[in-house]
């Protein structure tokens, strides 16, 4: 799978001196043949994706939820892998097309838009446009509206503030995400935070200044010396179709985590090559205006997608061990992107990172974040540890030092109504921070003034599943570990917050098994079939052998 040999990787010469023109040829090819592997990947696992999704084998895993299973078992999330199922489904009723990507004609970045745009009938013409035009020309011939034209495009929203304030806003971010039941997006949780300060403060919203005018399509011939490359696939990954049976959940889901595990080390390697791309501006060898451009037309990626692993190349340089772990595809995707904020080097965190489920990591990462922003140690908890919030006035600071951030991307609708919300609680004269200081007090004390649910469980278990892996927080049942009829008592420790689904189609079911003692010694065994272990066992959070 490695197509990079090790000293082009560890290549770390000066770059005043190095021939720039050598340098882009000699990445290019490595990074064409590196994002051929990656098509070959995408689309073996939207094949193995389209039978898992079409019979719900994640049910039959005990997971409520797809995006529960994809972001523990891929690191992907539920789009992502709806999306690969997708494209691979619309290959299947488009033979010229797949045979064209099949045979490296066209990128999977065009196969995509081919997929979404061609019929049987006009896929010959299709493949026509695709060849004969530029990625960014084909997007704007496929592309439809959105139902919502707001949507179309999306602004960062930046605030800077005093870290007291940073931690005020992870509080507000949690208590929106109770209220509405399920795991708010930040740009969700930031309508809702500023939907509950107008209501108390109404104040008139302008309308948005900040949209940006689309794209203009652009119809640029592409050069026919530029499509892909012809290179040896992934055969072992291509294997993954024709082994074994193809109706049993464990079996395919065992292929798909092999599947991403290898997109995952050619990710790696695209990553270390792309940020010496970019660094040094190779893409104005080959006569592209930007590196998001070169990506687009000559790996047939997505900008976004570039960026991203150039990004988490960058980060991990300053980790050796999340590196290596990484690299080995001992951590995936999303672990390492949660643990950047926190890791250094060679400490702790990379292997707590392989022994708890993602939805403890991201918890426990929070915390230490907290801890980081109130002058406190941010080593990781001990294992099982109630995960207790910091006081807010270990938080506060003698002075108002502006030295945190609030930011989160939203549309431009979104982050109207937040700066209007501000206006609204905004002293006259004040800076701007002031002013979320005081709406974040105002809708923290609204939602925690509401009336407390009379089950303490509830409360106890942080208004969620308890159930590893799940991330409901809407219809949850009081369910008893030991049952009653099995002489299980009415106590607090033998009683445990979970979602309807896991309580009436995992445990009783039989899908899911669960004993010990709530809340922090509960033994859970998911995905339980007959004659072999469950796929996972763990120990609140924690896995074990």
């Amino acid at each position: 799978m490695d197509v990079v040999p090790a000293e082009v990787l560890a290549d770390t010469g000066d770059r005043r001196t190095v021939d720039r023109d050598l340098r882009a040829r000699q990445l290019d090819g490595y990074l064409r043949r590196l994002a051929r592997q990656e098509a070959v990947c995408r689309r073996v696992l939207g094949r193995l994706a389209r039978t898992f999704l079409a019979d719900r084998y994640h049910n039959r895993l005990g997971f409520a939820r797809l995006g529960d299973w994809t972001r523990e078992r891929l690191g992907l999330s539920a789009r992502q892998v709806q999306d690969l199922a997708r494209v691979a489904e619309r290959l299947e009723s488009l033979p010229a097309i797949a045979a064209a990507f099949a045979a490296g004609d066209v990128s999977w970045t065009q196969t995509r838009l081919l997929a979404t745009a061609a019929t049987p009938d006009s896929e010959g013409e299709w493949l026509a446009l695709a060849r004969d035009r530029t990625v960014r020309a084909l997007e704007a011939l496929v592309a439809r509206p959105p139902a919502d034209p707001d949507e179309r495009h999306r602004l960062r929203f930046s605030l800077r503030c005093p870290r007291r304030l940073r931690a005020r806003w992870r509080q507000a971010v949690e208590l929106a995400r109770r209220m509405a039941g399920s795991e708010l997006p930040l740009a969700a949780a930031a309508e809702v935070i500023a939907a509950e300060g107008l209501s108390a403060a109404p104040a008139p919203v302008d309308d948005c200044p900040f949209r940006e005018p689309p794209p203009e399509p652009v119809d640029t011939p592409a050069d026919p010396g530029w499509s892909a490359v012809e290179v040896p696939i992934a055969e072992d990954v291509e294997k993954l179709l024709q082994l074994g049976p193809a109706g049993d959940p464990f079996m395919i889901d065992e292929r798909l985590r092999v599947a991403r595990r290898a997109m995952q080390r050619i990710d790696w390697q695209m990553g270390v090559l792309l940020r010496t791309f970019f660094d040094l501006r190779l893409h104005r060898a080959f006569g592209f205006p930007s590196a998001s451009r070169y990506v687009a037309e000559r790996l047939g990626l997505s900008g976004r997608k570039a960026r991203a692993l150039v990004a988490l190349e960058r980060g991990l340089r300053r980790t050796p061990a999340l590196a290596a772990a990484y690299r080995e595809g001992n951590v995936s995707w999303l672990r390492a992107l949660t643990l950047l904020p926190v890791a250094s080097r060679d400490d702790a965190w990379v292997a707590r990172a392989g022994e708890v489920t993602l939805r403890r990591l991201v918890a426990e990462v929070e915390w230490a974040l907290d801890r980081r922003d109130a002058g406190l140690p941010t080593a990781p908890p001990p294992p099982g540890a109630t995960l207790a919030p910091v006081e807010r006035q270990m938080c506060a600071r003698s002075d108002d030092m502006l030295d945190a951030d609030i930011t989160f991307a939203a549309a431009p609708s979104v982050v109207a109504l937040f700066r209007a919300a501000l206006d609204a609680f905004r002293p006259a004269g004040e800076p701007r921070w002031k002013a979320c200081e005081k709406l974040l007090e105002h809708v923290c004390h609204e939602w925690e003034a509401q009336p407390q649910h009379r089950d303490p469980v509830f409360a106890r278990d942080g208004w969620r599943c308890a159930v590893p892996a799940c991330t409901s927080r809407a219809n949850l049942h009081d369910h008893h570990i030991r049952y009653r009829s099995a002489g299980g008592d009415n106590s607090r420790a033998n009683r445990v917050a979970i979602c309807a689904w896991h309580h009436l189609r995992g445990i009783h079911l039989g899908r899911i098994r669960a004993h010990g003692t709530a809340p922090h010694a509960i033994t859970w065994e998911i995905g339980v079939r007959r004659g072999r272990p469950p796929l996972l066992r763990t120990l609140g959070d924690r896995y074990l052998p």
